[in-house]
């Protein structure tokens, strides 16, 4: 068996300093841990007491979530984020009760949406959490649960839906071999070759993964990052493949950053941890600076004095890759020094499952929506559902993109057809942010592309949705031409349009949390002409956001 962990200075000194033989990457909430030491276990609002002697294992657990939270041993890294011995200790008898209940087979808790995050976490976390490395009788049946759900991993792996699970699957066999005997293990080599496969289906050349998703980069970073340690503390061969996925995807996150340090929520990402992404990127060698343009992900960002604007530049992912995808091209996000302004309603895989499909739809984005007909088509709930997951029966069509940076600021344009099938229409959207980023203007365009006819001679309403995060106050004008918007300081901002009127309404926000936070939106409402080439009202819409300066209180 493999020896503990020796401490390795790595040449891009981008992976935190291991430590008792145990790799600091997973990261952990000491204040969660001491909780679960005594027998608390809590998630998405829902507990689970079993004392500080008790184990949860034969107890119902409160949904069928908290389950897959519970055996997927997510908690792991909560517990073990003291150091302390009794937390090492308790994470032993809580795995080896485990074991003893379900550790030779159980159809439910052996399902891989489970078994691989349990296997990730216990491989990364193996001594001296686990002392899996020990000649105790204890160890030895340890490891023989590991390696029978690394047999049950390998052999149902081409079984796994298209997407980042067949990345960490992957990963877990390479990590599993790797702990258990080095590099001549069976399970070593077969997760690299398996590893590389996929790391060229699905992680473009900008650092982004082919779902489009910026949370996904954090999950598969973590598993990367920690597969990647301990094939260097080991001193064996790793994978080429794997170190320049790692290279291309630290700035992509970084790209995806707010001014909070949590990421955009875009195509089911929230915004996630920003504690744990400072961890991911602590010591990487990226610019200070975020590069502007992710290329082959399809997103843009412009950074202008405290501003950060994303946009969502592409499509829908191919099919398989799409069960989290959002049907919002040209959506986009802005927070500064205050915080998050306009944002998506986003989402995250604690909210309630019965809002995700409602969050994908396009209406849930600050975007514009025609005629409240969702971009794309997601499979409706059934058999199709069950086989493929939710994936896009339609696709919401590709986006083109052109950017022009300036001394005095940064113009972006683009379009997309996915109303051409209903009513041969398009959608072209027009970003200006001025260098200081205190002036930012906007322009949405409804037009016939050339060489089409139109599809009917009535007005088709529209409407354009400016999402504001919970933190955000606005207030209508009296000529319902401007709002104004309030940030957190007191840092405000002027909404206006030249093709009002503009309404407050309500809206939601899931892109934090386990339940959704009541929010406003600021709308546009209008009606296109079907034949409009989008150079006029009404089928042209601009607006402007713009800085007010704070008042002096002087005297």
């Amino acid at each position: 068996m493999g020896g503990p962990i020796r401490a390795v200075n790595l040449r891009t000194g981008r992976i935190p300093v291991l430590f008792d033989g145990r790799v600091n990457l997973i990261g952990g909430d000491k204040n969660l841990g001491a909780e679960l030491l005594k027998g608390h276990f809590s998630y998405i609002g829902q507990n689970l007491d079993v004392g500080a002697q008790g184990d949860p294992w034969s107890i119902p657990a409160p949904s069928e979530r908290f389950a897959e939270w519970l055996h997927g041993f997510h908690w792991m890294p909560d517990l073990l984020a003291s150091k302390d011995k009794a937390a090492m200790i308790r994470a032993r008898y809580l795995v080896d009760r485990w074991i003893d209940v379900f550790g030779h087979w159980n159809a439910y808790t052996w399902n891989n949406d489970i078994l691989i995050h349990r296997l990730f976490y216990w491989l990364a976390l193996w001594a001296p959490a686990l002392s899996l490395d020990s000649l105790s009788d204890a160890s030895a049946l340890r490891r023989r649960a590991v390696v029978r759900q690394l047999k049950r991993l390998r052999n149902t792996y081409s079984r796994l839906p298209k997407g980042p699970l067949r990345l960490k699957a992957a990963a877990v066999l390479a990590l599993g071999g790797l702990r258990l005997e080095g590099r001549d293990d069976p399970f070593y080599q077969k997760g690299l070759d398996l590893l590389d496969d996929e790391i060229s289906l699905q992680i473009f050349s900008d650092g982004g993964l082919i779902t489009r998703t910026p949370g996904d980069i954090t999950q598969t970073l973590t598993v990367f990052l920690a597969l990647e340690a301990i094939i260097q503390a080991r001193g064996v061969e790793g994978s080429s493949a794997l170190t320049r996925a790692i290279d291309r995807m630290l700035p992509t996150l970084a790209f995806f950053r707010h001014t909070d340090g949590g990421l955009g929520c875009f195509n089911g990402s929230g915004e996630g941890n920003s504690s744990a992404i400072d961890k991911l990127l602590k010591g990487a060698d990226i610019p200070e600076k975020p590069f502007s343009v992710c290329p082959n992900t399809g997103y843009q960002r412009v950074s202008a004095g405290d501003i950060v604007l994303l946009i969502d530049a592409d499509g829908t992912p191919p099919p398989g890759y799409d069960t989290q995808a959002h049907q919002a091209p040209l959506a986009f996000e802005i927070s500064n020094e205050a915080g998050r302004m306009i944002v998506n309603c986003g989402w995250t895989d604690a909210q309630p499952p019965r809002w995700k499909n409602l969050m994908r739809q396009t209406a849930s984005h600050s975007t514009l929506i025609l005629d409240d007909r969702p971009l794309g088509q997601i499979i409706k709930p059934g058999t199709g559902a069950d086989v493929h997951g939710d994936v896009f029966t339609q696709s919401v069509g590709r986006v083109t993109i052109s950017r022009k940076e300036q001394a005095e600021g940064t113009w972006i344009e683009g379009a997309h057809n996915g109303y051409a099938a209903a009513y041969n229409l398009a959608h072209r959207r027009r970003f200006y942010v001025s260098a200081d980023g205190k002036d930012i203007r906007g322009e949405d365009t409804i037009y016939l592309p050339g060489g089409t006819t139109p599809t009917s001679n009535k007005e088709i309403p529209f409407t354009i949705r400016f999402h504001l995060h919970p933190d955000v106050i606005a207030t209508l004008a009296q000529d319902q031409n401007s709002a104004l918007i309030i940030q957190p300081g007191g840092v405000g901002w002027r909404l206006r349009t030249d093709n009002g009127p503009l309404a407050i309404e309500k809206s939601v926000y899931f892109g934090a949390g386990y339940r959704g936070q009541e929010s406003q939106q600021i709308t546009i409402h209008g009606a296109a002409f079907a034949d409009g080439d989008g150079e006029a009202k009404p089928n042209r819409v601009r607006w402007s956001l713009r800085r007010l300066e704070k008042r002096s209180h002087d005297g």
